[in-house]
């Protein structure tokens, strides 16, 4: 019997500095929470110890990308748009006019040309738009496929163009 109750005093003891050691542990292994999480936080009304928890558990690089990444704070403005080329625009305009009086939806019943830009399908299909599976009806997709094409050095297939019209 006394056996017993010294194991079980010996046990108790073991569960508590085990215990105490384990308190211990899981205190030194809390890792401090970052300055930049701490500010973060402030200023977006968050509690910190809440949002470094987020970060950690979505792997995101820190709290200003993860609060970004969940619409909480705005993104930072992307890169500038390329400056507008108006006399490819004009270029492009007179184009579409002399193809299709700038009608989207305008087929030639005798090629199948299709689009303001009036492409035949086999040429639609070289540009990018059409890689995609972009309609010629499309006018931003048809507009883009054009500009695509005066990149690529290919304005001289429209007509207009060789007529000197454009």
């Amino acid at each position: 019997m006394a056996r017993f109750a010294l194991g079980a005093a010996f046990g108790v003891l073991v569960g508590i500095i085990g215990g105490a050691a384990l308190g211990l542990r899981a205190e030194e292994e809390d890792p401090p929470i970052p300055a930049e999480t701490t500010v973060t936080a402030i200023r977006a009304g968050l509690d910190a110890r809440q949002l470094h928890g987020a970060v950690v558990s979505t792997g995101a690089p820190d709290a200003v990308t993860y609060l970004q990444a969940e619409g909480v704070l705005p993104r930072p403005p992307g890169p500038p748009s390329p400056p507008i080329n108006v006399a490819l625009e004009r270029r492009l305009d007179c184009i579409s006019w002399f193809e299709s009086r700038h009608t989207p939806s305008a087929r030639n019943p005798i090629s199948g040309a299709a689009g303001q830009f009036q492409f035949l399908l086999s040429t639609w299909r070289t540009t990018p738009q059409g890689h995609a599976g972009q309609s010629p009806y499309d006018a931003s997709a048809a507009r883009e496929a054009a500009r695509w094409m005066v990149s690529q050095g290919r304005i001289r297939e429209w007509d207009v163009v060789r007529a000197g019209l454009c």
